[in-house]
């Protein structure tokens, strides 16, 4: 391809279902991609988990986490920053790779999207049920409040993501704000309670290798389906700058907060680990420690179920561009590219993204026998292996865009081989260093999900193109662009 092309505009396949192009500014895009990720509650969990995983050294596997990241979020911008698609990473590959990448990253980011929206409506049924337990009321943990947390969850997202991207980014933008100030306040006064034990943290006291390296892993989990911004492309003015602006500004900003957070939060959590793992909260555990008042600790239930609400508007509207791409592509059915005629939105493909999800948890809650909790981990870690194929691939494509473009660097290079080993290591690590069962199963259901509907999507793709060696029309359009300059 000419270097000419970057400069080129291309007919996005979301074009021929009418979502309202360029009417995104770069600060709502990335308000947006920030919100979606829940930062109230990756400080109440991301410190956490890494802190019981590797001691004094949980920043050291933060900042690594949030590395890995950026890494791969450097090869999500190099063809942001060229194309202009609404299929994200699906779109991206088949300029590098062709149609089997594409049914691949189709078949994973599918389940994938399913999948997060089942783990969102876990994490709101399971603080929600725990904010009510905490207050008096009995059962909110009972599978039945469950449920009914879930479904009155999903169709309270329905109304707001149907409604438009500008409601749902003033929504999910309006969560964070009020819930953040929360987590902040007992992080800090965490921090002045207990000292920041400077000399044990720099040193590493205590910390291992192997406990890194199993932080990593779980502090990559908060920033999984960071570029989930890329799939509003189409609807960006400037997207080739607004886009990845928005794509690194969650690795970037949220990494920069959680590796604070787990250096500020690190001492208290070593102090109360024995009340964290008898199944306190982080926060109402480190609220307790610091002598703040209990209800500020209970609180913390509320706010993060609340908060959560701003990734499932976000992720909801991420996934239902996605499927409305694949629909045009006509690897899901054609109804899913229908769109509101007052709020463009794809609203079919919104409600098969909110219901494939709910039917997913609910079957799983009703079907379990196990505690929600081992369900979450189950379900979380299932979310982070369906991105794993996705990331790699696109780390991968990168390079090879880059070399053919000769506009590769060392650095840009070793970053983005960088971002692909570590992100292989995560699925890899969960064969060769299982957790304990339902967890270890997850490497395996994600190998035997992702597989057939790989080929399902391979076989459906070769049906709706007559060459399957062409890349999708968006990207069509831009290559002759670049041969006609």
């Amino acid at each position: 391809m000419n270097h000419s092309s970057n400069n080129a505009v291309a007919q996005t396949d979301t074009e021929s279902i009418n979502l309202e192009s360029g009417h995104l500014s770069r600060l709502q895009l990335t308000s947006l991609a920030i919100s979606s990720m829940i930062p109230a509650v990756g400080m109440a969990s991301f410190p956490m988990l890494l802190v019981l995983n590797a001691g004094l050294g949980g920043w050291v596997a933060a900042l690594l986490a949030a590395l890995t990241v950026i890494c791969v979020g450097r090869a999500v911008t190099v063809f942001a920053s060229r194309y202009v698609a609404s299929g994200s990473l699906y779109s991206y590959a088949g300029e590098v790779f062709g149609r089997w990448a594409q049914s691949l990253i189709a078949a994973s980011l599918f389940l994938g999207y399913l999948a997060m929206v089942a783990s969102i409506l876990l994490v709101i049924g399971a603080y929600s049920g725990s904010f009510l337990q905490s207050i008096g009321i009995d059962g909110g943990l009972d599978r039945p409040a469950q449920i009914a947390i879930y479904l009155a969850s999903a169709a309270i997202v329905a109304a707001i993501t149907c409604r438009g991207l500008d409601v749902s980014i003033v929504i999910a933008v309006l969560l964070t704000a009020i819930c953040l100030p929360l987590l902040l306040a007992i992080t800090g006064a965490s921090a002045i309670h207990t000292g920041l034990h400077l000399q044990e943290q720099l040193t590493l006291q205590g910390a291992s290798v192997s406990g890194i390296v199993a932080g990593i892993a779980s502090g990559t989990a908060f920033l999984v389906g960071f570029e989930g911004s890329a799939a509003l492309a189409t609807e960006t003015r400037d997207p080739k700058k607004n886009v990845p602006a928005a794509v690194m500004s969650v690795p970037i900003v949220l990494g920069t907060l959680y590796v604070i957070a787990t250096f500020l939060q690190a001492p208290g959590i070593t102090e109360t680990s024995d009340q964290i793992l008898s199944g306190t909260s982080s926060p109402a555990a480190l609220a307790e420690n610091a002598g703040l008042p209990t209800a500020m600790g209970q609180m913390t239930d509320l706010v993060v179920a609340v908060a959560t609400f701003a990734a499932l508007i976000g992720f909801v509207n991420y996934g239902s561009r996605f499927v409305a791409t694949l629909s045009a592509e006509k690897l899901l059915p054609q109804r899913f590219t229908r769109i509101h005629s007052r709020f463009h939105s794809p609203v079919s493909a919104i409600l098969l993204i909110i219901l494939g999800g709910l039917f997913g948890i609910c079957t799983l809650v009703i079907g379990a026998t196990g505690p929600l909790p081992s369900i979450y981990n189950a379900v979380s870690t299932l979310v982070v292996y369906f991105w794993v194929s996705p990331y790699v691939v696109i780390s991968i494509g990168a390079v090879m865009l880059l070399f053919r473009e000769r506009a590769a660097t060392a650095v840009t290079i070793a970053a983005l081989i960088a971002g692909a080993v570590a992100t292989s290591w995560i699925y890899l690590n969960g064969i060769f260093f299982p957790a304990p069962s339902p967890v270890s199963a997850m490497s395996y259901v994600a190998l035997a999900t992702i597989t057939p509907a790989t080929i399902a999507f391979y076989l459906m793709g070769r049906r709706s193109h007559a060459d399957a060696s062409q890349p999708p029309p968006h990207l069509n359009s831009e290559r002759a662009t670049a041969r006609e300059q």
